[in-house]
C-alpha cells in the first residue's frame, strides 16, 4: 500500500508540473527561488511563456509571475483584459504596446500597468524575441 501511495503522489507531482498556465487552480505561495532552469514553459504559436510562481499568496489570488518571450512579428495573443491588476517589463526587444485602445512603441526598460479590465497587450514587430517580465494579481 506504501508503493501505491508513493507511487500516485509522484504521479500527481508530475502532471502538475507539467501542466502548470495561467489557467491552472493555482495553489497556496510560500517564500521560494525558482530558478530559470525550473520556470514551466508553455509554448504558443507567437511565443513561450515561462511561468515561476501561480498561486495565492496572504494578500492576493491568482497571482502570476513569468517571463514571455515573443518571436519576432507575433504576438503570444492579443490585447485582452481581464478583472487582474498587472505589470509587464521590457527584459530585451521591443515592439508596440496597445493600452486601452491606443498604441505606442515599446521598448527595453519600459513598464506597463494595466488595471483591472483595462485592453492592453504587446507585439513583437522587431527584429529580434520581444523578452518581458509578468507579474499579474488580483487581491482576495
Amino acid at each position: 500500500m506504501k508503493n501505491i501511495t508513493t507511487t500516485l503522489s509522484l504521479i500527481a507531482v508530475a502532471i502538475f508540473a507539467l501542466t502548470v498556465n495561467a489557467a491552472d487552480k493555482p495553489t497556496q505561495l510560500t517564500s521560494a527561488i525558482v530558478s530559470q532552469k525550473d520556470a514551466h514553459i508553455t509554448h504558443y504559436e507567437g511565443g513561450d511563456f515561462h511561468t515561476y510562481f501561480h498561486g495565492d499568496t496572504p494578500l492576493t489570488k491568482g497571482a502570476i509571475t513569468g517571463v514571455a518571450v515573443i518571436k519576432p512579428n507575433n504576438e503570444i495573443h492579443p490585447a485582452h483584459q481581464h478583472p487582474d491588476e498587472e505589470y509587464l517589463m521590457i527584459l530585451e526587444g521591443s515592439g508596440t504596446w496597445t493600452l486601452n485602445g491606443k498604441s505606442q512603441p515599446a521598448h527595453t526598460g519600459d513598464i506597463l500597468f494595466a488595471a483591472p479590465n483595462d485592453v492592453h497587450g504587446i507585439y513583437n514587430n522587431g527584429d529580434v524575441p520581444l523578452k518581458f517580465v509578468v507579474v499579474r494579481y488580483r487581491t482576495k
